[in-house]
């Protein structure tokens, strides 16, 4: 299982990358606050929405770079953005419009 690093490595750059900057400001507050868990529930869904298509489209490129020749890390962000992109083929339950 990968580290906490990881975790806020990737939070991180999710941060730099999302065009909402309450959004990106919420971000870099988790990986000051150095948490160890994440979760979309805490989003608006837009905000959720904004932050799977930053992992969909930009996190393994990223990680490759990060970490070259690290199979686990890269076979595990890779789960992540499968993961990801069956989520977002799905049809919303609910939205968590706060």
């Amino acid at each position: 299982m990968p580290s906490r690093g990881l975790l806020l490595r990737v939070v991180e750059f999710i941060a730099g990358e999302v065009a909402d900057d309450e959004l990106s400001e919420e971000l870099h507050h988790f990986v000051k606050g150095e948490y160890g868990y994440f979760s979309l529930s805490t989003y608006t869904s837009e905000q959720a929405e904004e932050i799977m298509t930053v992992i969909r489209e930009s996190l393994l490129p990223a990680v490759a770079e990060w970490y070259p020749g690290d199979d686990e890390v890269h076979d595990f962000v890779a789960e992540l953005v499968d993961l990801v992109k069956q989520a977002q083929a799905l049809e919303p339950i609910s939205r968590n419009d706060r």
